[in-house]
């Protein structure tokens, strides 16, 4: 088995990832979750990007990710700390 051919199952197990993430953010759209609906459709699309960033933008082979690590955690906090602040916002009015 050559690595050509490692490297298309492993597209392929990835594809076959975000087709079955993809069925999920379908049913869980039309399913009742209460609260919850927001949280995973959020968890299904961090991971489906995460997929897609780290294999098809081929971000796992890269050197030097330490400034990503920090990056991605930093991004997300700043956005949760939006969020939060629209949400408090809009229940204090």
């Amino acid at each position: 088995m050559t690595m050509k051919d490692i490297e298309v199952k492993t597209y392929i197990f990835i594809w076959l990832s975000l087709v079955v993430l993809t069925g999920g953010a379908v049913s869980a759209a039309g399913m009742d979750l209460a609260g919850w609906s927001t949280v995973v459709a959020l968890v299904i699309a961090f991971s489906k990007s995460g997929l897609i960033l780290l294999y098809f933008m081929h971000l796992k082979e890269e050197k030097g990710l330490r400034l990503l690590r920090w990056m991605i955690p930093g991004v997300l906090a700043i956005l949760f700390l939006f969020i939060g602040m629209t949400f408090l916002d809009v229940a204090f009015r």
